[in-house]
Formats: C-alpha cells, structure tokens, sequence
C-alpha cells in the first residue's frame, strides 16, 4: 500500500520541479518580438484596375503562394513548440 502513496508524492515533486524550471525559463527569456505583416485586401477597389491578360491571375497566385508559406512557416512553429512542450513533460513528468 505504501507504493501508490509513493508514487503519488514523486509525480508531485516531479510536478513541482517541472514548474520551477518553467518559471525560471520564462523569466530568462527575451520579449517575443511581433511583426506586422499586412494582409492585402483585394476588395477594397472599386473595381479592378486594367492590365493585360494574364497579369492580375500572375499577381493573384504570387500573393496565394507567399500566403501558403507563410502558413506553412506557423505551422512548422506551431509543430516544433508542441514537440518541446511535449519533450519536456515527458522528462520532467515522467510520462512516455
């Protein structure tokens, strides 16, 4: 019976120990610097401007390219911080 009160006390130290070092990252890191990125807003013309065929659909499929790797770009942030939370659960916690 001792074991499950054991195990109960390590999972709280590991708990503790998972959360100074977290406290401690946070304190040491620098502010995340934020860039503005404008979105282009194709609706607010009136009307399209006159261009020779082909062109606008080449300038359209540029922005929707860049666009993709954007998203592409957070995705793989969003990948690599969840991997790293993860990881660190697991050491820290003891979970597989």
């Amino acid at each position: 019976m001792n074991q499950p009160t054991c195990q109960k006390v390590q999972d709280q130290e590991a708990r503790r120990r998972a959360a100074a070092i977290l406290a401690q990252s946070r304190q040491e890191e620098p502010a995340m610097k934020r860039y503005a990125h404008p979105i282009p807003c194709w609706s607010g013309y009136p009307w399209p401007a006159p261009t020779p065929a082909g062109e606008g659909t080449d300038r359209i499929l540029e922005e929707l390219a860049r666009q993709n790797q954007l998203l592409l770009d957070l995705l793989g942030a969003v990948n690599a911080l969840t991997a790293a939370t993860l990881s660190i659960r697991s050491r820290f916690v003891g979970e597989p």
